[in-house]
């Protein structure tokens, strides 16, 4: 939640955004956040994330058309603020799709094209993730990958669709 917030800070052109729970965690003092006292007179202090500015952000979308134009099924929560705050855009994305299909539904669109520098298809970029509606977490794939043992990660990678040829 407080990096969301450094990056709805960025994407609304704010330094700081107001965040909640903090309090009683380490994270404030690790992160050397400030408090600033509402200014509604409750009379409590509120920290502050300051934004957060990717250089890049790279975002994995359902369907992209050739114009850069992504949707994202689900979930905005986290992409939207990082296409905004990002400095430039990567798009990957399961399926190239016809303009004219992102046309019929327009705000479907999470992405617009004008701010998406450039795209890739990859089919199964999510994994293990998911990437509704095409394919669900791959659990045992993540539960494989968090183990405690020589030659993980090097298992996993040979598991990953670009190694099976997943993408086109």
């Amino acid at each position: 939640m407080t990096l969301v917030a450094g990056l709805r800070a960025a994407s609304y052109g704010i330094p700081f955004q107001p965040v909640a729970g903090v309090h009683g965690s380490e994270l404030a003092r690790i992160n050397h956040w400030q408090t600033l006292r509402d200014p509604y007179g409750s009379g409590r202090d509120v920290y502050v994330v300051p934004a957060v500015h990717p250089d890049i952000a790279v975002i994995h979308a359902a369907e992209v058309d050739a114009e850069g134009n992504a949707r994202v099924y689900g979930s905005p929560f986290w992409d939207h603020p990082l296409s905004r705050a990002a400095k430039r855009v990567l798009i990957t994305a399961e399926k190239l799709v016809p303009t004219d299909r992102l046309r019929e539904q327009p705000e479907l669109t999470l992405v617009p094209g004008f701010m998406v520098e450039a795209v890739a298809i990859t089919a199964q970029g999510a994994w293990p993730g998911s990437m509704h509606p095409y394919y669900d977490i791959d659990y045992p794939a993540v539960e494989r990958y968090m183990e405690d043992a020589d030659g993980v990660l090097e298992k996993h990678l040979a598991e990953a669709p670009e190694t099976r040829g997943g993408i086109t």
